[in-house]
Protein backbone atom coordinates (compact mmCIF):
# COMPACT_ATOMS: atom_id res chain seq x y z
CA UNK A 1 0.00 0.00 0.00
CA UNK A 2 0.87 3.17 -0.40
CA UNK A 3 1.16 6.15 1.95
CA UNK A 4 1.65 9.60 1.79
CA UNK A 5 3.47 11.64 4.83
CA UNK A 6 2.56 15.07 4.78
CA UNK A 7 3.80 17.69 7.17
CA UNK A 8 1.81 19.80 9.17
CA UNK A 9 3.06 22.89 11.26
CA UNK A 10 2.05 26.30 12.10
CA UNK A 11 2.44 27.66 8.64
CA UNK A 12 0.11 24.83 6.59
CA UNK A 13 0.46 21.96 4.84
CA UNK A 14 3.68 20.22 3.33
CA UNK A 15 1.95 17.59 1.37
CA UNK A 16 3.75 14.11 -0.01
CA UNK A 17 3.38 13.86 -3.48
CA UNK A 18 5.44 10.77 -4.08
CA UNK A 19 4.61 8.31 -0.80
CA UNK A 20 6.34 5.21 -0.08
CA UNK A 21 5.05 1.77 -0.16
CA UNK A 22 4.48 0.12 2.92
CA UNK A 23 3.20 -3.58 3.84
CA UNK A 24 1.29 -2.61 6.30
CA UNK A 25 -0.46 0.44 8.38
CA UNK A 26 2.11 -0.53 11.63
CA UNK A 27 4.98 -0.05 8.83
CA UNK A 28 4.03 3.20 7.91
CA UNK A 29 3.90 4.36 11.32
CA UNK A 30 6.92 3.87 12.27
CA UNK A 31 8.39 5.25 9.12
CA UNK A 32 6.03 8.25 10.77
CA UNK A 33 8.35 8.20 13.28
CA UNK A 34 10.84 8.33 12.01
CA UNK A 35 10.28 11.52 9.65
CA UNK A 36 9.09 13.39 13.24
CA UNK A 37 12.58 12.57 14.80
CA UNK A 38 14.43 13.77 12.13
CA UNK A 39 12.70 16.61 12.09
CA UNK A 40 12.60 17.46 15.82
CA UNK A 41 17.13 17.00 15.51
CA UNK A 42 16.40 20.50 13.25
CA UNK A 43 15.36 22.53 16.60
CA UNK A 44 12.49 23.92 17.98
CA UNK A 45 11.26 25.46 14.74
CA UNK A 46 10.55 21.52 13.50
CA UNK A 47 9.11 20.32 16.66
CA UNK A 48 6.37 22.29 16.39
CA UNK A 49 5.15 19.79 13.14
CA UNK A 50 2.98 16.89 13.52
CA UNK A 51 3.37 14.05 10.34
CA UNK A 52 0.03 13.09 8.75
CA UNK A 53 -0.22 9.47 7.69
CA UNK A 54 -2.55 9.20 4.61
CA UNK A 55 -3.21 5.55 2.70
CA UNK A 56 -4.28 5.30 -0.95
CA UNK A 57 -4.72 1.90 -2.77
CA UNK A 58 -2.78 2.88 -6.17
CA UNK A 59 -0.01 1.07 -7.06
CA UNK A 60 3.63 1.90 -7.22
CA UNK A 61 7.30 1.90 -6.41
CA UNK A 62 8.83 1.76 -3.41
CA UNK A 63 9.92 5.12 -1.66
CA UNK A 64 12.74 6.70 -3.56
CA UNK A 65 13.57 8.65 -0.43
CA UNK A 66 14.37 6.10 2.08
CA UNK A 67 16.07 2.70 0.63
CA UNK A 68 15.66 1.62 4.18
CA UNK A 69 11.84 1.50 3.56
CA UNK A 70 9.34 -1.84 3.86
Amino acid sequence: MRFFFHIVDRYGLSPDTTGCEHADQDAAILHARHIAAELAKGGEFFRAGVVFVARAAVPGSSCSRDPGAT
